[in-house]
């Protein structure tokens, strides 16, 4: 008992202590002092060593037996509560520090975790073995006791609340369709600084982002002749500090030319050995050159519409594309028999990996150096949004409709596992299967409809207020690491990939957390066994289709539109001169009339290429 609940490591250090609380017991039973020598003994035993203390120093006495039993009871409290906190872990879904950090179980904790302080009533003199004490095993046991009651009271009284709150009206809104416009100007922006830095144009890279203080959209590795890697480019939300994006486009139209002072080190000639051993020449100071530098605000408006012409073009057949694949991914989980690979999928899956894909062929191979991380961010906007859309259909349900839905269910499936056809399972494990079947179902709502459906609805939105808690922080600032830093990291099936705490994700990593559920309920949650998280996840995705047809609809019918009119009022553009084609239909249409375009870029002959069976 003491190996397995008191945490002791040894079998040794257990029966010491059992010594040592014999000796307790026959002190606080009889009232006679304990034996010098099982004191001694004991404490050579636990390697403990005399404690110093002023009547041993003056006189040089032994310690009384209470002394030991004290530093023994408070060595079982620490060993009980490392013991509590690692079940804490492995029990609990967020983890112990989460729990922690939260504040909940972990407060729990911290009230119950003071050491042991002398009662009122316990005075001894100094020379007193009399113990007024309970057993060190009772105190403990009921410490223990005390801890698992106020940790579960804390978790049922924040399930509760989480409930309340969802009667009451929770919601998360996500920001509407128009904001993806706000989001296309920050990453034009930022392309921008990454295509004027990785020519050296240095002073229009420090002139634009100063502008209206956007110095935070630059590289965070950026330096003098250093553009840095797409991935150090932020690609969090909500970043534009001029919003909405029509007001940044007028701030910047309205800007009047100027013209800034570039001070720089001339490079030196490159000298001859026998020059350089001239200390004349070798010893010259540098010689600093300075210029003005002209602003000339529709050239430099020019540009950034161009760029941001550019996103609108491979933004909308990216959502076109994600919308497409969910879809066909949405049929897939919902077959009831999924098929096996065909020889389409293998050949669709080796172009993908040897970077043959639609998006290189919209591109020519020519992708803008951030695309990799805005279609990702595209995703993670449509996800937020479809969340959204989400809990507001949870939140329409009635206690009537609320079983209307795939992701609620009115009662838990029973276990085909207790049957009892099993002609091999001994009756003795099967009443144990129906005792433990039965404990687990202690906790289900029972009723009649309506009482489950307002419970199930209750336990829908009080799940989904759990997950955006945790998820939408992560997607609004999304993942830093490229896809093929992604790639390289394989975690051991059946684990997750440790990543801190603070790190950004992905759309599919929230995915995956409701995938993961499978057809289980949600545990440790009043009517969680009524919410299918999994179905749900379904439900989202389905729910993210639809936003990429919507975004797709506003990057064309709202945003270009703004930018076209942005580009008429401050440039010196035409649009009697303009062909109507995208950049990167110009490229295709000029590649055909060149002759430079021919049938490599088909699928077919790609294959062929590539000696696929």
């Amino acid at each position: 008992y003491l190996i397995t609940t008191m945490g002791f490591s040894t079998p040794f250090s257990a029966l010491a202590a059992l010594l040592i609380l014999s000796n307790h017991a026959d002190a606080f039973s009889t009232g006679a002092s304990s034996s010098p020598r099982t004191v001694a003994s004991t404490k050579l035993a636990m390697g403990y060593q005399q404690p110093w203390s002023p009547t041993q120093a003056a006189g040089g006495s032994t310690p009384p037996a209470a002394a030991v039993v004290d530093k023994a009871a408070a060595e079982m409290q620490q060993r009980t509560r490392r013991s509590i906190i690692n079940r804490d872990r492995s029990s609990n879904g967020n983890g112990y520090l989460d729990t922690l950090s939260a504040g909940d179980s972990g407060g729990a904790w911290k009230e119950t975790a003071a050491p042991w302080e002398k009662k009122e009533g316990d005075e001894r003199g100094e020379n007193s073995n009399t113990v007024e004490r309970t057993p060190v095993i009772d105190e403990v046991v009921e410490e223990r006791r005390e801890v698992e009651a106020v940790v579960a009271g804390r978790t049922m009284e924040r399930e509760i609340q989480n409930v309340e709150a969802q009667r009451g009206g929770y919601r998360y809104t996500a920001p509407s369709s128009a904001a993806l416009g706000d989001f296309l100007v920050q990453r034009a922006i930022q392309q921008q600084l990454y295509y004027s830095a990785q020519l050296g144009n240095e002073p229009m890279v420090h002139w634009l982002k100063r502008f209206r203080s956007h110095q935070h959209l630059d590289s965070s590795q950026r330096g003098e002749g250093r553009c840095g890697f797409p991935g150090t480019y932020s690609a969090a939300f909500d970043q534009l500090k001029t919003m909405p994006f029509t007001s940044y486009l007028e701030a910047l139209g309205t800007e009047p030319d100027s013209s800034i002072e570039v001070s720089f080190v001339k490079p030196q000639r490159r000298l001859s050995a026998r020059e350089r051993a001239n200390p004349y020449l070798n010893n010259q100071p540098p010689v600093i050159e300075v210029y003005d530098q002209p602003i000339i605000i529709s050239k430099i408006l020019t540009q950034l519409l161009n760029t941001a012409d550019a996103l609108v073009e491979t933004w909308a057949f990216h959502f076109d594309e994600a919308e497409k694949n969910d879809l066909v991914r949405l049929a897939n989980d919902r077959a009831e028999m999924k098929g096996l690979p065909s020889s389409i999928m293998l050949e669709h899956a080796a172009l993908v990996k040897g970077g043959e894909t639609a998006y290189s062929r919209l591109t020519g191979d020519e992708a803008m150096p951030l695309y990799g991380f805005d279609c990702r961010a595209c995703d993670r906007f449509d996800t937020l949004r479809a969340l959204s859309l989400l809990v507001d259909e949870v939140e329409a349900l009635t206690p009537e409709t609320a079983f209307d839905v795939a992701y609620l269910r009115r009662e838990v499936a029973e276990d085909n596992a207790d049957d009892g056809r099993d002609v091999n399972v001994n009756e003795l494990i099967l009443k144990r299967r129906k005792a433990r079947r039965a404990k687990f179902e202690r906790g289900f709502v029972t009723g009649d409809d309506i009482t489950k459906g307002e419970a199930a609805r209750a336990a829908a939105l009080s799940f989904l207020q759990n997950f955006c808690n945790e998820w939408v922080p992560k997607l609004v600032k999304g993942d830093a690491r490229s896809s093929l830093v992604k790639g390289e990291y394989r975690h051991v099936p059946g684990m997750k990939e440790m990543r801190p705490e603070d790190a950004g994700v992905d759309a599919e990593e929230a995915f995956e957390e409701l995938w993961e559920y499978a057809d289980e309920g949600v545990q440790k949650m009043l009517g969680g066994e009524l919410v299918l998280p999994g179905l749900m996840g379904e439900r989202l995705r389905e729910i993210r289709a639809a936003v990429a047809a919507e975004s797709r609809g506003t990057l064309l019918e709202l945003v270009a539109p703004e930018l076209r009119k942005a580009r008429i009022e401050y440039t010196d553009y035409v649009e009697e001169d303009s062909d109507g084609l995208g950049t990167y239909e110009r490229f295709h249409h000029q590649a055909k009339v060149d002759g430079s375009e021919n049938e490599a870029y088909s699928t077919a002959a790609i294959v062929a290429e590539m000696s696929i069976d």
